[in-house]
């Protein structure tokens, strides 16, 4: 297992560009200084992904599976001191083509099973020159439900992830 790894030579990259082109999407693009097959390697590969994405603090991730590819399963659960369960993220995996683009389901349920939101979720990876392009796209049912996740401060959370996931992606290319 290789350890996250703190120091680089490079900048970091530009932190998570977020835009909400419609009144149900978020788009959030990030730089990797990785080429896109390591990229797409930490982003849906369970043994990386606990190592970046972590729930929010107080919280412990008990569940995660990721199966990329066509009808596979992205399961995420976490438990607090209080409960266990207290969150769960489901999803199905509806189109992959391995290191360029996945599109899944995704719903998210407190422990007790009350749905509390449902996305549908495009990641898109470009490379140049050994530097990946990330493109999320979020499609949520409503406008009320984006401006939620918005209000949120899931872009904020998002950025303090990926800056693991640079740490991540820096052993992983050695």
């Amino acid at each position: 297992m290789i350890g996250l790894q703190t120091h680089s030579t490079q900048p970091p990259p530009m932190p998570v560009h977020v835009s909400t082109p419609t009144d149900t999407t978020i788009v959030l693009m990030r730089e990797f200084r990785a080429p896109r097959r390591l990229v797409w390697e930490a982003m849906f590969n369970p043994d990386n992904m606990r190592r970046w994405s972590f729930p929010p603090p107080g919280w412990t991730m008990t569940v995660c599976e990721c199966d990329p590819r066509v009808g596979g399963m992205l399961r995420l659960v976490s438990k607090t001191a209080e409960a266990d369960p207290a969150m769960k993220l489901e999803g199905v995996f509806t189109e992959v083509v391995p290191h360029e683009r996945a599109v899944h389901t995704e719903t998210m349920a407190l422990g007790t099973g009350e749905v509390v939101g449902s996305l549908v979720e495009t990641h898109e990876f470009a490379e140049q020159g050994g530097v990946t392009m990330m493109r999320i796209t979020q499609v949520y049912p409503s406008n009320e439900a984006r401006d939620e996740v918005i209000a949120s401060g899931m872009p904020h959370e998002m950025e303090v992830c990926y800056e693991r996931l640079d740490a991540l992606l820096a052993g992983l290319a050695q």
